[in-house]
């Protein structure tokens, strides 16, 4: 069964503000904090004047970009979901350096970056700076009372399974969003398969086995596998019933294992 793609429309502010600066960002906040503001909302308006053509919009929001009231009545236009999580948790990710020569390469873009503002006042790579701690924790705190009012929906994300994987608060923030919203279950159900099948492509052209995507969706839909992880808890019956080689069984374990420690 082939399931049709997901169109959407996805903005960072902090993305399109950095286009939209002549500095970096950092040292516009620092040099103009106006300037910022204001670029930041000239942003949030562009994002929501953009054309309804019937799919999804989604829009990563600054996380100061609260403070100001003319962004809060932007963002209140759509659906509010606040990733919320323990001040001390992103204290230590937004700190935390990966070290030279610890065998562990993190890219750039994947490693959890301490907000501007925080950029501004030097608290960066420093996870022992008590009083930058301090500090930062009770901004933080000021924030935290504001997004308890405009959201509509909040998530945990410092809590066991989301930190190791995503998916699993992908998948949590879609039920929140499909009871909050009232969509049916058949609505929910066709998402979902969307997603698996998304997942299992991956999963499977990690393994060199992509020919086989369509009788692995198959066998999914027969034996009710929600997730990846499903799979993984069934590999032998999973390889068994794509009647996989010996040499392909063996990748196909490799990239299991590789999903179980991840």
């Amino acid at each position: 069964m082939k399931y049709p793609s997901i169109v959407y429309t996805f903005w960072e502010t902090d993305k399109k503000l950095a286009d939209k600066s002549q500095i970096a960002p950092v040292d516009l906040f620092v040099q103009d904090e106006d300037k910022y503001r204001e670029l930041e909302t000239e942003s949030l308006k562009e994002f929501a004047a953009l054309e309804d053509n019937g799919k999804p919009f989604g829009c990563i929001v600054g996380e100061s970009a609260i403070l100001t009231k003319e962004n809060i009545d932007i963002i209140k236009q759509g659906l509010v979901i606040w990733l919320d999580a323990d001040t001390e948790f992103t204290w230590a990710k937004t700190q935390y350096r990966p070290q030279q020569g610890s065998g562990l390469w993190i890219p750039p873009e994947y490693q959890a970056r301490p907000p501007v503002w925080a950029l501004a006042n030097g608290w960066e790579g420093d996870v022992d700076d008590t009083e930058g701690k301090l500090e930062y924790m009770k901004i933080v705190e000021d924030h935290r009372k504001i997004y308890e009012e405009i959201a509509d929906i909040r998530l945990r994300v410092d809590i066991p399974g989301i930190q190791e994987n995503s998916f699993w608060g992908a998948a949590r923030i879609n039920k929140a969003m499909t009871e909050y919203l009232g969509l049916s279950k058949e609505e929910e159900a066709s998402v979902e398969d969307e997603v698996m099948e998304r997942d299992l492509e991956k999963f499977l052209e990690g393994a060199r086995l992509s020919k086989y995507l369509k009788p692995a969706m198959k066998w999914c839909d027969e034996q009710g596998a929600a997730s990846i992880e499903d799979v993984v808890e069934n590999i032998p019956e999973f390889s068994e019933a794509l009647q996989l080689k010996p040499l392909e069984k063996k990748r196909l374990n490799k990239a299991a294992a590789a999903v179980a420690t991840a």
